[in-house]
């Protein structure tokens, strides 16, 4: 079993690409799944079971033939939509009202310069330090530098930082203006700036998690817009983006080393479990997870926060974890995740949903024009499959804040205004 999904999308990555011609998103999001069923196989060959978040040990791994034909098969379906997509197709991105990405710009350039603000006296501070202990610290509930900051800040402020975990949708923003609207240097320099802002906040507790998820959707963002690319845009990604990438290996090797150096194989062998851990744990979920207890937090997030307070907090995750007796706090992909949270055919009728949604916001293969409300509306439906190689990422209310405003651009981008 240990091999098929990895056989499997690694097929279905090769036949998306001869079929497409093309790098398109849909090969991409094939091929992020076939890696990580790689690193599956090399972590149960290394003998790396049972630490680094995976749940199966060395004497108790049992993946069955019924959760692995349901891992590659959900996920071809989620994927499935993205896959009507050609790159080589499209020919236009364009916009009903020219201010509204302007508008929407500026605001996640305001909540950016905020969070800079926040965190500009005590980031490079923290970072010469103890990584691990900072770290800990995080999970054991201590509030960051730039937190207790923000707390000091009027209400308002307060709210509107928020915003701060819907930054990335200054991304798209920043390949459309690059590549239709042409606007000014310095304008597309903040709005990248601004899609930094998360990756640059979680510095202050060390975590990996929010550079690896910008680094996956500018990959998805590039590849979706690179046909619109000029050549002096490329190169200039090309000189920018090899300092930039360096940063933040950098950043990234030193906290998987401050984190993980003790563990016997040391950073590299955490990296591995890091990223490879997302089928082992869904098939554990399969096996071990009471279908009864149902904890609908994670997928409807605004309701359970607006009406029953609840969030998927560390507290919250604890009780969980106490109710299904095993860590839940793990990654096992998005299906996994909603196996775990809504029993098998909770998570079925889910996806059946969002494949529905994905089908009806792009309509029909080999599409030639998009509005810029549907290019957004894609790429927060793309989150979900993309990032999902390890957990559900719209898990928390103010994550979901993103969808919200992607609705509204969505909405507003359908209305047609007739100037007499």
């Amino acid at each position: 079993m240990l091999f098929i999904p990895f056989i499997y999308f690694l097929l279905l990555t090769v036949y998306w690409w001869i079929k497409h011609r093309a790098l398109d998103v849909c090969v991409y999001m094939a091929g992020l799944y076939a890696l990580t069923s790689l690193f599956a196989i090399l972590i149960v060959y290394g003998n790396m079971l049972g630490e680094g978040g995976i749940l199966f040990n060395e004497i108790g791994l049992t993946l069955g033939i019924i959760p692995t034909l349901l891992y590659c098969v959900i996920l071809t379906i989620s994927i499935l939509p993205f896959s009507m997509l050609y790159g080589k197709d499209l020919r236009n991105v364009y916009v009903s009202m020219s201010w509204l990405p302007l508008m929407l710009g500026c605001i996640l350039i305001a909540v950016a310069l905020l969070n800079l603000y926040l965190v500009a006296d005590s980031t490079l501070e923290i970072l010469q330090g103890d990584l691990s202990s900072v770290r800990s610290d995080h999970y054991a509930g201590i509030l960051s530098p730039a937190e207790i900051k923000a707390q000091s800040m009027s209400a308002p402020l307060r709210y509107f930082y928020i915003l701060n975990t819907s930054t990335l949708l200054a991304l798209p923003l920043f390949f459309y203006s690059v590549c239709f609207e042409h606007r000014p240097w310095w304008y597309n320099v903040l709005l990248l700036f601004a899609s930094l802002s998360t990756p640059i906040k979680e510095m202050q507790v060390a975590d990996r998690t929010e550079i690896v998820f910008f680094g996956m959707m500018f990959i998805y963002c590039l590849l979706f817009f690179y046909k619109f690319l000029s050549k002096k845009v490329k190169i200039a990604f090309l000189i920018a983006g090899i300092p930039v990438v360096a940063v933040a290996l950098v950043y990234f090797i030193a906290v998987s080393q401050a984190r993980f150096d003790e563990r016997e194989g040391g950073a590299g062998a955490g990296a591995m479990q890091y990223t490879g851990q997302g089928y082992l744990n869904f098939c554990y979920f399969w096996e071990n997870a009471n279908p009864d207890i149902i904890s609908a937090e994670r997928e409807f997030p605004l309701i359970h926060h607006s009406l029953f307070h609840i969030d998927s907090n560390p507290e919250r995750r604890a009780v969980r974890s106490g109710q299904q007796g095993f860590f839940i706090s793990v990654f096992a992909t998005f299906i996994g995740d909603i196996l775990l949270d809504l029993s098998p055919i909770g998570m079925i009728l889910w996806v059946i949903f969002y494949v529905l949604l994905c089908f009806y916001i792009i309509q029909g293969p080999h599409r030639e024009e998009l509005s810029l409300g549907e290019v957004l509306m894609i790429f927060a439906l793309a989150v979900i499959p993309v990032f999902g190689i390890f957990y559900y990422r719209y898990f928390s209310y103010k994550y979901t804040i993103m969808l919200v405003l992607v609705g509204l651009m969505y909405i507003l981008s359908k209305i047609k205004f007739v100037y007499k």
